[in-house]
């Protein structure tokens, strides 16, 4: 009778609760969403710096999501902050483009990125990309909501996930937080060389240099807060405002 009661136990142990099934289920959309986009040719940043976090953070070591930052300390706070900060680094950051000539780029003039790595020539048409494709559909008051609300939820969101949330956050366990800021700043800031077969050397480094002291700012927050809200929200409204309105300005 014993041995029955402790087996019925261990059983019950071994079922899988309401939150490791919510791990389960967001592991597996984070895996089948990338293959189904990129089957049907529809790439993006987004897919993978949402998936790498989900899956190993939250489906592989069985984190809690707050440990990638999504909490809901200071939320309303958060949220501000990251909407003021949003709209003045978007105008600060688009007028140092537009200063050092790093806007007016149209579709028609990079209508294909190419990477060479070695003996691998990576080339993507840049129509695929999901985050492009919603930008030439942002003319109308409908497309512009879509666009905006795809630049928070999906980029800004997705992007924070990655470097700050996971990269960041992995970082402490081996500098000082500050340290752990700029360091994942200058390797988002490497992300972004892709820029490179779009502009003159030059240009690009003065680019990156942007995009690095941005993402400081983001660390910045995310540090304080301790949570994602701020630095996603702000990132998702800087992409808005810098893609729309100073990078591709001459976009019809």
């Amino acid at each position: 009778m014993k041995a029955i009661q402790f087996k019925t136990h261990k059983l019950r142990n071994n079922k899988i609760g309401p939150t490791g099934l919510l791990r389960l289920c967001v592991s597996l959309v984070a895996i089948i969403l990338p293959i189904i986009f990129l089957i049907k040719g529809i790439f993006g940043s987004f897919i993978f710096s949402f998936s790498i976090p989900l899956i190993w953070q939250i489906g592989f070591l069985g984190e809690p999501f707050s440990s990638l930052g999504l909490r809901r300390n200071q939320i309303n706070q958060s949220i501000i902050v990251g909407i003021i900060s949003g709209c003045i680094l978007g105008l600060v950051g688009g007028s140092l483009l537009k200063l050092f000539g790093l806007t007016g780029f149209g579709f028609t003039d990079i209508d294909k990125l190419q990477y060479s790595l070695g003996l691998f020539n990576i080339s993507f048409q840049l129509h695929n990309e999901l985050g492009y494709r919603l930008l030439t559909m942002s003319n109308s008051l409908i497309g512009l909501s879509i666009y905006l609300i795809f630049c928070i939820f999906v980029i800004g969101l997705g992007e924070e996930l990655l470097w700050r949330g996971f990269i960041q956050k992995k970082l402490y366990k081996y500098f000082s937080k500050n340290i752990s800021v700029w360091i994942t700043a200058i390797l988002f800031s490497l992300i972004h060389t892709y820029i490179f077969t779009i502009m003159p050397f030059k240009q690009g480094i003065l680019f990156l240099i942007i995009i690095a002291f941005v993402g400081a700012l983001w660390g910045y927050l995310f540090k304080y807060f301790d949570n994602i809200w701020s630095c996603a929200i702000s990132h998702g409204i800087v992409a808005f405002i810098v893609w729309k309105y100073y990078f591709f300005a001459l976009l019809k």
